[in-house]
């Protein structure tokens, strides 16, 4: 099942109790709060693996390129919802040394954003929600405290301290050292749920479990957003995705004959980075007399990768280059690298990508 579907079908109000006064339960927002919107949403988007790596490596081993497209990019949509396999993309951020160690518990868990976006596409709000591993029909989904929002235009002021992150001011995070992922979380702003942060304000006391709440509440969900953007970068560039909608009305009749509630509708969005074109040895050079000046290469195979042409962002497929009157590079082993960089965040940066 689907996190959209667990989120859908969550009923239940949040309670949570207070240490001082444990016979009087604490209402928070949950994702009960959020059901209806998921199930009324327009437009939800279930990633495929091969996109939710893409995306990641994209936003933290490219995050430059990424960064360089940022004035191209359009949230496409005043409402929608897009999920991801979670080990995924917590696999590719600790590859890239974007993390001090590997999420272990990432294995199986769904991840999901809720976002309401300004029509213009250039603003939303988004709730982050999740399930682990194992879960079944009757699980329900974890929600973080969180709101995320994302101003594509820049126009956030600075973050504040702790304590007044928990009276409702924003937080924001900084990478030192990798100024294209400071960039990007330049345009990003978090700030506690007002239900959220009146609990803590009422729990968490000491100066050091307030500073461990903001820590661990933002390292639960501050690296989803260069995926998000990275993965609206890849479904507007031209040939990079491909959608595959997913109807559950057939499912759905089962279903509500057997007293069971109804799945929803989606879209799955795959990768469309590997495929090599067959018209692609139409353009091979020609053999003859040697071109004046720099020789051409051997045949060989180019990957895909990202171009952007002023305005417009493309997925140059993967295709044959060179001349095959000069041989042909019929395998060969690519090693890839990425800096290591130091993991050093800001006074209010997470130090872990763990959800809580």
């Amino acid at each position: 099942m689907r996190l959209l579907d667990h989120v859908a079908r969550c009923n239940a109000p949040m309670l949570l109790a207070l240490d001082h006064r444990p016979a009087f339960p604490f209402e928070v927002n949950g994702p009960s709060r959020f059901a209806s919107e998921v199930a009324a949403c327009p437009l939800r988007f279930v990633l495929g693996d091969d996109l939710t790596r893409a995306s990641a490596e994209l936003a933290f081993a490219e995050g430059a390129r990424l960064a360089g497209c940022l004035d191209l990019l359009r949230i496409p949509a005043p409402h929608l919802w897009v999920e991801w396999n979670d080990e995924v993309h917590q696999r590719v951020i600790y590859d890239t040394r974007s993390a001090a160690g590997y999420d272990t518990t990432a294995a199986g868990r769904q991840v999901g954003v809720l976002l309401q976006a300004s029509r213009d596409g250039v603003a939303a709000v988004a709730r982050t929600f999740w399930i682990d591993a194992g879960a079944d029909e009757c699980s329900e989904a974890t929600m973080s405290p969180l709101e995320t929002h994302i101003d594509l235009l820049g126009r956030f002021t600075g973050a504040s301290d702790v304590p007044a992150v928990l009276s409702g001011a924003f937080a924001g995070i900084t990478r030192r050292g990798d100024p294209a992922m400071t960039f990007l979380l330049d345009h990003v702003r978090f700030r506690f749920d007002a239900a959220w942060a009146a609990y803590y304000r009422a729990t968490a006391i000491d100066a050091e479990i307030q500073q461990h709440v903001v820590h661990a509440s933002l390292a639960a969900v501050a690296r989803d957003v260069p995926l998000l953007l990275a993965f609206f970068l890849l479904l507007s560039a031209k040939d990079a995705t491909r959608t595959i909608p997913v109807s559950r009305t057939a499912i759905n009749r089962k279903r509500l004959a057997h007293g069971r509630r109804p799945l929803l509708d989606h879209v799955e969005v795959r990768a469309s980075l590997e495929a090599l074109r067959e018209s692609d040895s139409a353009g091979l050079e020609p053999a003859g007399p040697e071109p004046v000046g720099r020789q051409s290469p051997r045949l060989h195979h180019v990957r895909g990768h990202l171009v952007r042409r002023d305005n417009r962002v493309f997925w140059r497929v993967p295709h044959l280059r060179g001349s095959a009157s000069r041989g042909m590079v019929r395998s060969r082993t690519v090693c890839l690298s990425f800096a290591r960089t130091p993991v050093g965040d800001s006074s209010t940066a997470p130090a872990e990508s763990s959800r809580v």
